[in-house]
């Protein structure tokens, strides 16, 4: 995109925003804008990445239709509750008087839902930043129902544990764990029937893929952009 063109779309955004509303004290509008994580921030320990979106939304006003792209990585992890949660890299900035001044940037907690590729992507908490990955450690229990693939083989003495060879050779772990009777999932685990803690549960398009082609097409899968388009990355706060 040509630089003069890149000022306008920029301006644009900062107008767009700055009449939405929202606000403060102070005269300023406060909005949170979701990004791709910078090189030099730091991942806190325990958060995994679960997908890459490529997001595209029409330009503002824009009398040409022109759009604009942005690519993005989703984190996450499992909560003590058992409740998965998810996160996107984002920054705080206020608009005061023309001018923008970053207030913070971080992980912040989005309301995240991938059906059939159609996807679903909110900012859900604002207020920080995540600090500390508070992961679920949930207990192996017996499951009753139809195992949810063919491949997975129950492991002898332990109700709840199974395991499969992928397509490297290596064996996999698998426990339907619960927490407190409830949020049942199954889980990565190790070697030894436990779920590895605050592990995302098992998605089924990454399980048949680590089946049939290994940790390489796992790798593939996660980094292949989900392409989506009219989804907000931009938030009045």
């Amino acid at each position: 995109m040509p630089k003069k063109r890149f000022l306008t779309v920029i301006i644009i955004s900062l107008i767009v925003l700055l009449f939405a509303g929202c606000n403060k004290d102070d005269g300023s509008t406060k909005y949170l804008t979701l990004m791709t994580v910078p090189t030099e921030a730091t991942i806190p320990a325990g958060l995994h990445l679960d997908s890459i979106l490529s997001i595209t939304n029409p330009i503002p006003d824009d009398p040409s239709g022109a759009t604009t792209t942005i690519q993005f990585g989703v984190f996450g992890f499992t909560n003590i509750a058992g409740e998965p949660v998810y996160y996107v890299y984002g920054k705080k900035e206020a608009i005061s008087e023309g001018q923008s001044h970053l207030i913070g940037q971080g992980f912040y907690q989005v309301e995240y839902q991938v059906d059939e590729q159609n996807v679903h992507l909110a900012l859900k908490n604002s207020s920080s930043a995540l600090t500390k990955v508070d992961r679920g450690n949930g207990i192996t229990t017996a499951y009753d129902g139809e195992l949810p693939f063919a491949f997975y083989t129950p492991v002898e003495g332990l109700n709840g544990f199974y395991s499969f060879v992928d397509a490297d050779g290596v064996t996999q772990f698998r426990v339907y764990a619960t927490f407190l009777n409830k949020n049942g999932n199954f889980f990565p685990a190790t070697e030894d029937g436990q779920m590895i803690a605050g592990s995302l549960p098992i998605n089924r398009s990454m399980e048949e893929t680590l089946h049939a082609q290994g940790q390489g097409g796992v790798s593939n899968l996660i980094t292949t952009p989900i392409t989506c388009a009219n989804i907000p990355t931009s938030f009045v706060i």
